[in-house]
């Protein structure tokens, strides 16, 4: 099991109004009060962790909520024979770990940062406790829910009706409009994915997604810049979606 520091995370002092600054940042608590923000900076911890660490496990008790400065976390199921499956791929400004916490179960997901990422943490007490002097930071919170059940959705669609060469190509357009840089149309994936991490995500293969990835760089559709995917083409990724 993880836990909700993470093993070998490390502690970096920040001034209380650096905290309120960087929470402000966050859609969820970007309308709150300076007295609530104030509490929750206070009661806040950040943490830098390598890439690779764990955050928590399936199964772990729900102690905190989670919001990422810096850096990737993807978020993910295991199944008994050690087979992943990827959910989602969050970056900065995004929250995790919310839902646990609301119905005071265990964590559902497991987490693992897919870069060196700077954590602020909130434990559940602080977080509930804003939630409820807060009407807008509950109506923030159900439309992230809400969103979230959205891609949820999508994934299962995509399972159901979508080859694996359209999975990919779906997957590949979602990284580039969350994580992507560069300007109009061809945009550069800021994540180090290795082949077997985008088939988790695609939900496919390694071998699968490999040749996929092949065919669509000879089509001239992407290309792979010093280990970063790269989109070149979104519009012809596009059209080969159902």
């Amino acid at each position: 099991m993880g836990t909700e520091t993470g093993a070998g995370a490390n502690s970096s002092p920040v001034r209380p109004a650096e905290r309120v600054e960087r929470l402000r940042e966050v859609s969820l608590f970007r309308e709150l009060n300076p007295t609530e923000l104030g509490d929750l900076a206070l009661a806040a911890t950040e943490r830098l962790y390598p890439r690779d660490a764990t955050l928590f496990e399936a199964g772990d008790p729900a102690e905190a909520v989670h919001v990422i400065l810096t850096g990737a976390v993807k978020v993910f199921q295991r199944s008994a024979d050690g087979r992943e499956k990827t959910l989602a791929i969050l970056g900065p400004g995004d929250c995790l770990g919310e839902v646990a916490l609301l119905d005071g179960g265990d964590r559902s997901a497991s987490a693992q940062t897919m870069a060196e990422t700077r954590l602020l943490s909130l434990p559940r007490a602080a977080f509930l406790r804003a939630l409820k002097r807060q009407p807008v930071m509950a109506e923030k919170l159900l439309a992230l829910l809400a969103k979230r059940l959205r891609v949820a959705n999508y994934q299962v669609e995509q399972l159901a009706f979508c080859d694996a060469r359209e999975r990919v190509a779906a997957t590949l357009l979602a990284l580039a409009e969350v994580h992507g840089t560069g300007p109009d149309g061809a945009k550069r994936i800021d994540l180090r994915l290795t082949h077997q991490e985008l088939a988790n995500l695609a939900g496919t293969t390694r071998e699968t997604s490999s040749r996929i990835l092949s065919e669509l760089a000879g089509l001239g559709l992407i290309e792979v810049d010093h280990r970063h995917l790269v989109v070149r083409n979104p519009q012809g990724l596009r059209r080969l979606l159902p």
